[in-house]
């Protein structure tokens, strides 16, 4: 009995072994990464105009972890995060826009394709080149616009701004008559920002409906109140007609 004993005592031992003596055998666990969808805001749009692309992502992780790289075969790509604008080049053509994501381990790809037509949708230019005052505890820009006609089935508010003589990080908003359309989002060269150059559009398809005058006024807040410490570098609402008038 006692030697029955020590056998099978011998034989659990030697198959515990086998099962848990080679870690190498069982698998690592790992994330799963996968982008389940890129897509353009408007996939054809003229010469020099510009869209949104947005990637969705399916991540089993934690997705602050995760960094976005963007491309694109021609034109101008500038985004952070799984939001990107995309501007179009000079010349007509079908062109890649590519965005890889990562956790530093797992990595996911995707491209999507953008038509770039000679006819330019209709935009209404704001502004250009134009310092932010930078006087004041919030800073603004604002203008008065005048639509004349609405002539796509979608308005956009598009922005270009620089941080450029300031060092500290700021908070955007955007507001249509009095009417927020982007609250407080940081932007600048410090965390937790966008970038240093900021370029992107909001849909105001539900705020501006029908032809007439609407204040659009852009707010930085707090800055650190150096003069001409940011740049507008451009400033329009495209798929409209009509005038522009700087209230700064």
């Amino acid at each position: 009995m006692r030697y029955k004993t020590i056998i099978c005592f011998t034989l659990c031992s030697l198959m515990l072994m086998v099962i848990f003596g080679c870690g190498e055998d069982f698998p690592i666990l790992t994330e799963t990464l996968e982008i389940s969808d890129l897509e353009a805001v408007q996939s054809s749009i003229g010469v020099g105009e510009t869209t949104t692309v947005e990637a969705s992502v399916d991540y089993s992780g934690d997705e602050t972890v995760l960094m976005y790289t963007w491309t694109a075969d021609a034109g101008i790509i500038s985004g952070t995060g799984n939001r990107a604008t995309y501007i179009a080049p000079g010349n007509p053509g079908t062109y890649s826009v590519n965005v890889t994501v990562t956790d530093g381990v797992i990595s996911a790809g995707k491209t999507v394709e953008i038509s770039v037509g000679q006819q330019a949708v209709e935009s209404l230019i704001l502004d250009r080149d134009t310092h932010w005052p930078a006087v004041d505890h919030k800073d603004k820009l604002a203008y008065n616009v005048k639509i004349n006609s609405i002539t796509s089935g979608r308005v956009l508010l598009y922005y270009d701004i620089t941080q450029d003589q300031d060092n500290f990080d700021a908070f955007l908003s955007i507001q249509i008559d009095q009417r927020t359309v982007l609250q407080e989002t940081a932007i600048g060269a410090e965390q937790p920002s966008t970038a240093k150059r900021t370029i992107d559009d909001i849909d105001v398809s539900n705020v501006i409906t029908s032809p007439g005058r609407y204040m659009i006024t852009f707010y930085i807040r707090p800055g650190d109140r150096v003069e001409n410490g940011w740049l507008m570098n451009e400033a329009k609402i495209t798929g409209v007609q009509g005038t522009s008038d700087p209230q700064q």
